[in-house]
C-alpha cells in the first residue's frame, strides 16, 4: 500500500511546488501591500449572477446569466450572448457553475440530468459528460475545477467533495461532512454577523469554493466563512489511498476572514474578495499575506478572476445590482 508520508516527501524533492509545499503560517495577519492596487472601473451589469467568472481572452471574462446562460463581458464591460450564434446556444444546456481549463471552458448542469458541459474558447459545446448515479438528496453543486481526466465539485447542500471521471461520468464523494468541509463559524458581512431565524449565526453554508494549481496536484476548498483547506488531488483519484489517508493528508492551508470568491491565477497566486471588511486580498509566492485594496464596495462582492496583465476583475452587488469591478494590480 502506497504510504502518504512518502508520497508527500516525495512530491516534496522532485519539486513539482516549492508553494504549496508547506501550510503558510496562520499567525501570519494580512496587511496593506506597500502598493495598492487601483479600482480603474465600476459598470452595471444586465442580469448576471454574482457566483462565476472565468477569463476568456484579453480583458475579456465569461459569467453566466440569471438563467443560467453563459455571457461574454468584452474588455469595455458590455455583455453578448455567448456564443454569438443563436443556433449555438440553443444546444447548451442552463449551466450553475463554471470554471476555464487551459483554452476551453467547464460547465456543470443539473438539468435536465447532472452533468458536465465542455465548451470551446469560442462557447462552441463541444460534448457533455453525464454525472453516473443520481446527486445525493439535498445536494447543491457550486463550484467545479478541472485537470487531466477528472473534474472536482464542491457539494454545499450535503457538504462533500464530489469528483467525477470525464471518460465515463463515474462519480464519487469523499469527506461528508468532514470539518473542512463544513461551515463551522458566522459569515461575517461588511463588520457584521447576520443571524437566521432560529436566532443562531449564519455560516454562509458548507464548501463553496475551490481551487486547483496549474499542475493539478493540490486543490484548495473551503466554506465562504472560511477557512481555506488544501489536499493534493492524487488522494481523491488514486484507489490506493485510503480513507484515512485522506483525512490524514487534509491541511488547514490558511486562515481567511468571510469571502465572496477566490481565484489561482496560473502562477499560482491567491486572490480573494474579502466581503467581512471590503477587500482584495493576495497571497502569493513571496508567501506574505497582502490587502491589496480597501474598498466599500466588495463587502458585497462575488466571483473574481484574473482578467488580463496586472488586472482582476470582481463581481459585485451594488444597491442590488450586479456590477464588475475592474482593479489594476501594482
Amino acid at each position: 500500500m502506497k504510504r502518504w508520508l512518502l508520497h508527500s516527501v516525495s512530491a516534496v524533492l522532485l519539486g513539482t511546488s516549492c508553494l504549496f509545499a508547506f501550510p503558510a503560517l496562520a499567525d501570519h495577519p494580512w496587511k496593506d501591500a506597500a502598493q495598492a492596487a487601483t479600482v480603474t472601473a465600476d459598470v452595471p451589469l444586465q442580469n448576471v449572477q454574482l457566483t462565476d467568472l472565468a477569463p476568456h481572452d484579453s480583458k475579456s471574462v465569461v459569467g453566466l446569466d440569471l438563467d443560467g446562460h453563459p455571457v461574454l463581458i468584452d474588455s469595455t464591460n458590455q455583455t453578448h450572448p455567448f456564443p454569438l450564434d443563436a443556433t449555438e446556444r440553443a444546444k447548451i444546456p442552463l449551466i450553475s457553475a463554471l470554471t476555464a481549463q487551459d483554452t476551453s471552458l467547464w460547465g456543470l448542469t443539473t438539468s435536465p440530468q447532472a452533468a458536465l458541459v465542455h465548451l470551446s474558447a469560442e462557447g462552441k459545446l463541444l460534448g457533455t459528460v453525464p454525472l453516473q448515479g443520481p446527486l445525493a438528496a439535498g445536494s447543491h453543486l457550486t463550484a467545479i475545477q478541472v485537470h487531466g481526466n477528472y473534474a472536482y465539485l464542491t457539494d454545499e447542500g450535503q457538504a462533500a467533495l464530489v469528483v467525477v471521471s470525464l471518460k465515463d461520468g463515474k462519480t464519487q464523494r469523499f469527506l461528508p461532512y468532514d470539518p473542512s468541509v463544513t461551515g463551522r463559524r458566522p459569515l461575517i458581512r461588511n463588520g457584521r454577523i447576520n443571524n437566521g431565524p432560529d436566532n443562531h449565526p449564519l455560516t454562509g453554508g458548507n464548501v463553496r469554493f475551490l481551487a486547483l494549481d496549474a499542475k493539478g496536484q493540490w486543490l484548495f476548498y473551503m466554506p465562504a466563512c472560511g477557512p481555506l483547506y488544501r489536499i493534493d488531488s492524487a488522494l481523491l483519484t488514486d484507489p490506493a489511498f485510503t480513507p484515512v489517508e485522506q483525512l490524514d493528508g487534509i491541511v488547514e492551508w490558511r486562515d481567511t476572514p468571510s469571502l465572496g470568491g477566490i481565484t489561482l491565477s496560473s502562477d499560482n497566486t491567491f486572490y480573494m474578495s474579502d466581503i467581512t471588511d471590503g477587500a482584495l486580498l493576495k497571497f502569493g509566492s513571496e508567501r506574505n499575506p497582502l490587502i491589496l485594496v480597501r474598498d466599500a464596495r466588495l463587502t458585497n462582492a462575488g466571483a473574481l478572476t484574473v482578467s488580463g496583465d496586472h488586472e482582476v476583475s470582481v463581481l459585485t452587488s451594488e444597491d442590488g445590482k450586479p456590477h464588475i469591478l475592474r482593479i489594476a494590480l501594482p
